[in-house]
């Protein structure tokens, strides 16, 4: 069995300071973007959970509360 070529695998460490902060600050860009994309699809999905408790006896039950605050969230408005 031969052994892989460790030079010809990318290394981490080699990264400089401020290289490495790039490809931080590059992850956190393209994961907002990520939860910005799915947002809409959520805020539709949560407030038709929410539409579940119209009328019903457990109005305002936690998960009720927490389907609410979600919902706030994803709108960007402060619980």
């Amino acid at each position: 069995m031969s052994a892989a070529n460790p030079a010809s695998e990318p290394s981490t460490e080699s990264l400089s300071l401020p290289a490495a902060r790039r490809a931080g600050a590059v992850e956190k860009t393209r994961a907002r973007a990520r939860f910005t994309a799915g947002a809409p699809d959520l805020l539709t999905a949560l407030v038709e959970a929410e539409r579940f408790f119209d009328g019903s006896d457990d109005y305002g039950c936690p998960l009720h509360r927490k389907i609410l605050a979600a919902i706030d969230t994803v709108k960007g408005s402060p619980s």
